[in-house]
């Protein structure tokens, strides 16, 4: 594989988030408008959206211009530290950087991106308040974390914390859901004072 193709290849990851960060930017601007002399509910995902086309692009790029044989320490660093005769603790610090290879977990990694995609279907039926705990709660336990009791209360703050943001501070208008899901919307917006 010539060594553009092999940049270009790192690079293919950052050019599809680029496109379907750009796809979710149009997407968002045909969010319902807001009240008059109130942010609309599309400035907060384009505002992300920004945070995420930024980080594609700069990601790109590196890909594109790092060179393909360029794995570790740069050259510069490789030279240093064999000058100096500690060349093997550079190289074991950047494999204790990079993870050991038995402890990535691509089929749970995968299940989360599952979940997200679950989580954008499902969000109109159950409303956002369980939709989101049900993905922060999957998401904890994908990553690894072995106590379901502590990953239910953080995914219960963390969805919590989500709804007061949305709803007191950015008043953007959430799914509440259909049929009971709804009446638990609707019980939780009232406990916390929102009409």
């Amino acid at each position: 594989m010539t060594r553009m193709r092999v940049r270009i290849v790192r690079a293919l990851p950052f050019f599809i988030v680029l496109g379907v960060g750009f796809w979710l930017w149009y997407t968002a601007g045909g969010f319902a408008l807001g009240r008059a002399g109130h942010i609309g509910p599309e400035i907060w995902p384009r505002a992300i959206l920004v945070l995420l086309i930024a980080s594609a692009v700069v990601g790109a790029i590196q890909a594109l211009v790092r060179g393909a044989d360029e794995g570790g320490a740069s050259a510069l660093i490789k030279s240093a530290t064999k000058a100096v005769g500690r060349e093997g603790e550079i190289e074991a610090d950047l494999q204790i950087e990079a993870g050991d290879p038995r402890t990535r977990r691509p089929f749970w990694a995968g299940i989360g991106i599952v979940l997200l995609l679950g989580f954008v279907a499902v969000v109109p039926y159950l409303g956002f308040t369980l939709s989101t705990f049900l993905l922060m709660f999957g998401i904890i336990l994908c990553a690894g974390y072995q106590k379901p009791l502590i990953a239910g209360v953080t995914a219960a703050a963390g969805t919590l914390a989500f709804f007061i943001v949305f709803q007191r501070l950015v008043y953007v208008s959430l799914p509440l859901g259909v049929g009971p899901f709804k009446e638990l919307s609707t019980a939780l917006m009232a406990a916390l004072g929102v009409k």
